[in-house]
C-alpha cells in the first residue's frame, strides 16, 4: 500500500498539484525523501488511538494550505478521525481499496463516517464485489475498479528454455498464505519425474517462526538442496528474466502485482483458482490455475508447464504484450483524472 501511495502521488502530480500527507518517520517517508518526485510531502504524527485532537488539527491545516479539493485516502483505518477533518469542507473524496476485508463497517457509526465518501475505488473485480458487501453503500457513493500500471523493464528473453535445468520462481513476502509450502510440495512431481530444476524465493523472510517450519519441512525433502531463498532484492526483474515458471499458489490476492510482472516477462504461470486470477483470465491472459488449496492439483498444472514450455513460448510472448496494453501509465492516469474535480 505504502508503495502504491507513493506511486499514484507521482502519477497524478504530473497533471495537477499533489501533495501526500502521510505517517511521521514512516517508510513511507523514508521512501518520498530518498527519491526525486515532483510532489510535496508532508508527515503528521499518527497516534494509535480512537482519536487524536492533533492529528486532526495537522489534516485540516495542510487541506487548507494546499487547498485541496480531491482527497484519495488508502485504506481506511483512520478514517473515523479524518470524517472530522473533512467535516464542513467541499472535498471530492476517494477511499482506493487494495486489500481484502472480513468485517462489514455497516453499523450507525461507520455509515456516518463513510458518508463523508464520493467514490470507493478497488484495485480488482473481486475487491470491488468485497468493497460492496463490506462498505455503507449511501444515495450518492460510487464505485469503480482502476487497475494499477507498471514499468516494464525492457529485458530480453530467450524463445526456450533458460537451461536444461527447469528455473522456477515465487516472489512475495514468506508468510502464511502465499503459498510457500504448496509450491516445495508440488515440485515434488518434477523430482519423482527426474527432473532436474531450481525453485527459488524472493521476498522478505524475516517470519522466523514460518521460516523454521519450512526448514522442518525441507529437512525430510529428498530435494531440499533445489530450493532456494534469496530474500529482499530490490531489482525482481533480474530474477524474472532467468526463470521459466513462476509458481505462485497464493490463497488469495487483492490483485497480485508481481502476477502481473511474470506475465509481462514471459513466464509461463501457474496459481490456484481463487480471488483475483480467475479475472486475469478473463482479460485475456493464459496461465495455468489449479484447483484451489489442493496439492495435486497444483502439480499436474506444474508438471504441465514444464513438459509444455517449447510449445507455450507464443502463448507466454503475448501475455507479455497484453500487460503492456493493459496496465500502462496513460490509461491508468486517465481513469484517476476522471473522477477527480
Amino acid at each position: 500500500m505504502e508503495l502504491d501511495a507513493v506511486k499514484l502521488a507521482d502519477l497524478l502530480s504530473r497533471r495537477s498539484k499533489t501533495v501526500l500527507i502521510c505517517k511521521q518517520n514512516s517508510f513511507v517517508e523514508q521512501l518520498v525523501n530518498k527519491g526525486n518526485y515532483s510532489f510535496d510531502c508532508q508527515s503528521i504524527v499518527f497516534i494509535n488511538k480512537d482519536f487524536s485532537f492533533s492529528m486532526l488539527m495537522k489534516t485540516r491545516s495542510l487541506l487548507e494550505r494546499y487547498l485541496v479539493k480531491n482527497v484519495i485516502y488508502f485504506g481506511a483505518s483512520e478514517l473515523k478521525m479524518l470524517y472530522f477533518a473533512f467535516a464542513g469542507k467541499d472535498l471530492n473524496v476517494v477511499v482506493r481499496h487494495g486489500t481484502t476485508k472480513s468485517r462489514a463497517k455497516r453499523d450507525w457509526f461507520h455509515r456516518l463516517i463513510y458518508s463523508c465518501v464520493n467514490y470507493h475505488v478497488a484495485i480488482s473485480k473481486h475487491l470491488l464485489n468485497n468493497v460492496r458487501q463490506i462498505v455503507p453503500t449511501g444515495r450518492n457513493v460510487r464505485f469503480k475498479i482502476i487497475y494499477p500500471s507498471f514499468a516494464f523493464a525492457e529485458y530480453r528473453r530467450s524463445n526456450g528454455k533458460t537451461s536444461e535445468k527447469i528455473h522456477i520462481i515465487h516472489v512475495g513476502r514468506v508468510a502464511r498464505g502465499k503459498g510457500h509450502i504448496d509450491a516445495i510440495h508440488a515440485c515434488r512431481v518434477l523430482y519423482d519425474k527426474r527432473q532436474d530444476f531450481e525453485l527459488l524465493f524472493l521476498g522478505d523472510n524475516k517470519d522466523r517462526g514460518y521460516m523454521d517450519e519450512i526448514k522442518r519441512l525441507l529437512k525430510d525433502l529428498p530435494y531440499a538442496d533445489k530450493v532456494k531463498f534469496a530474500g529482499y532484492v530490490d531489482d525482481v526483474g533480474k530474477y524474472l528474466v532467468k526463470a521459466d515458471i513462476f509458481l505462485y499458489p497464493s490463497y488469495g490476492e487483492g490483485f497480485g502485482n508481481v502476477f502481473v510482472e511474470a506475465m509481462a516477462f514471459g513466464l509461463s504461470v501457474v496459481s490456484y483458482k481463487n480471488t483475483t486470477f480467475p479475472e486475469f483470465g478473463e482479460m485475456g491472459f493464459r496461465f495455468r490455475m489449479a484447483e484451489n488449496k489442493n496439492i495435486y492439483s497444483l502439480s499436474a498444472m506444474l508438471l504441465q508447464a514444464a513438459e509444455c514450455l517449447a510449445s507455450d513460448r507464443m502463448e507466454l510472448m503475448s501475455n507479455a504484450k497484453l500487460s503492456a496494453e493493459l496496465f500502462n501509465k496513460e490509461r491508468e492516469l486517465s481513469d484517476w483524472c476522471s473522477l477527480l474535480v
